[in-house]
């Protein structure tokens, strides 16, 4: 029966096994799986998790996973027990995620066999949830995933699940103390999807390439419900090299890819693209940071017809709030575009007041555009709340025609290849060497081989007396406390960092 009122998403997956059972829902390392297949593992794994694990509405349930088909069926078996779903990014270091347990507490815990040993450090004994669901690996101190979805009936009833129950819970990256946790609704989910569809013109037959790491927003807030509110097909993989990722392309047909400049910039150096049959690509749509204006000149050379959009949103936004259509990819590739229908911005200076086109200010989005909190951190997110409107401490300025151009973070945010990095916490990795009297980081552009990175982190770094340090000393020393794409790609060594009157390091003197 189709479910009307849409009271959660996981209506739309219901809606959409009702219409389209035989159509394939995801194809993931060659499987093709329709929807009623996917739904039948799915129902079999809620019946466990509920009669096995106790779920019920609004425990959460946290994922240590790559890219891969179980995800997806893991994802929607825990939103139609109204869980609550707890991506974690298996890029960060053990203490980040056992900062994220301490605040959601999970009682279930999905382990991949390729990150068990991630997982197991991440949760030691005294701090592992509960139950853990074991994902292409047995010892008997797990339950099997394989075993619940090869058996079992799901449980006859389904329970209530209003819009304003929370979903999803996406951490971003924390500075200091613990992780933010943004929670997503389902009503928030519906604005998303809803949004999504309009700014990347998807389809009922489309068939989407999700590539991007399932941690991330776009996956989960964007990719998957949009498929199954419009019933098309998801081909999911983990990272790869370029020349796989065409071949993929090439092999299902896919017609969107959704992803970051990165990508975008080995594709369109590929001296063989032309070798691979990608007629059936229509859209290549990007996030994270600007794309280099040589890589579009590439790809509307080598890859005619197929549209560029960039798109722009934040953690704490409950969609995309900006979109760059195809036709002004070339003429303002430093863009993130106009805005999207019922989102709601404004640009002010120091004062709060409004700044005309072409005055720089912080960007600034209207309460009913973000997530309602931080999960377990009550009244911080109201912080960045000021008489209506959230503070996001972007540098921005829009110009006479209403495309918006980014300039800067007041957070001090940077971004490498689509992945936040915070300078406090560089500098935090460069002050635990013996040998530092001083540190500051800095982003800074990236140009020539490098500029599809959009940022590089710059360290500047004050040695103490007598020693002396090298890069590769830095880097090496960096690399063991942080992921890699959060190493100071750029080190300078100085005698003393420029302060200002009250002590504080004035970062523009550092470029």
């Amino acid at each position: 029966m189709i479910a009307y009122p849409l009271q959660s998403i996981r209506d739309y997956w219901q809606n959409c096994v009702h219409r389209f059972p035989r159509k394939t829902a995801f194809i993931y390392a060659g499987q093709s799986i329709t929807y009623a297949q996917a739904d039948e593992w799915i129902q079999r794994l809620r019946g466990h998790l509920e009669r096995e694990c106790g779920l019920k509405p609004g425990d959460r349930v946290s994922f240590v996973m790559p890219n891969c088909l179980e995800y997806a069926i893991g994802y929607w078996a825990v939103i139609h027990a109204g869980g609550i779903v707890v991506p974690i990014n298996t890029r960060l270091r053990p203490e980040e995620i056992q900062s994220i347990q301490r605040s959601v507490e999970s009682e279930i815990l999905f382990i991949h066999s390729e990150m068990r040993a991630l997982a197991e450090e991440a949760f030691p004994a005294a701090q592992a949830p509960r139950f853990r669901i074991a994902v292409g690996w047995e010892d008997g101190s797990a339950l099997s995933y394989e075993a619940m979805i090869a058996g079992g009936e799901p449980e006859p009833t389904r329970p209530e699940i209003p819009p304003e129950a929370v979903a999803i819970i996406m951490h971003t990256s924390g500075t200091t103390g613990m992780p933010k946790g943004a929670y997503m609704r389902h009503t928030d989910l519906f604005f998303n999807v809803k949004h999504t569809i309009f700014a990347q013109s998807f389809r009922h037959e489309d068939i989407h390439l999700l590539v991007t790491p399932m941690f991330h927003a776009t996956a989960l807030y964007s990719l998957l419900p949009s498929a199954a509110y419009q019933g098309s097909t998801l081909v999911i993989t983990p990272p790869v090299e370029i020349k796989e990722l065409l071949s993929l392309i090439q092999e299902h047909r896919i017609t969107t890819f959704l992803g970051v400049p990165t990508m975008m910039h080995f594709m369109s150096t590929l001296r063989d693209l032309g070798s691979y049959d990608l007629s059936s690509l229509r859209l290549c749509a990007y996030a994270g940071s600007p794309m280099p204006p040589q890589t579009i000149r590439r790809l509307r050379e080598r890859l005619p017809g197929v549209a560029l959009h960039n798109f722009f949103g934040l953690t704490e936004t409950i969609s995309a709030t900006h979109v760059l259509p195809d036709q002004d990819a070339d003429t303002r590739p430093d863009s993130i575009g106009k805005l999207l229908p019922e989102v709601y911005q404004k640009i002010i200076d120091e004062e709060g007041n409004e700044v005309p086109p072409g005055v720089v200010g912080e960007l600034c989005f209207h309460r009913s555009n973000v997530v309602q909190g931080y999960w377990n951190q009550p009244g911080r997110l109201e912080k960045s709340i000021v008489d209506g409107w959230f503070r996001t401490g972007d540098l921005a300025c829009m110009d006479e025609e209403g495309y918006v151009h980014l300039k800067g973070r007041k957070k001090e945010m940077i971004i490498v290849a689509g992945e936040n990095v915070y300078a406090l916490e560089v500098e935090n990795a460069l002050y635990a060497h013996d040998g530092v009297l001083e540190a500051a980081v800095i982003g800074v552009p990236a140009i020539g081989a490098r500029a599809y990175l959009g940022e590089l982190v710059k360290a500047v770094i004050v040695p103490k007396e007598g020693v002396v340090l090298t890069e590769v000393e830095i880097k090496r020393h960096c690399a063991e406390r942080l992921p890699s794409y959060k190493v100071p790609q750029v080190i300078e060594f100085r005698e003393k960092l420029p302060r200002n009157a009250s002590g504080k390091v004035v970062k523009r003197e550092l470029l």
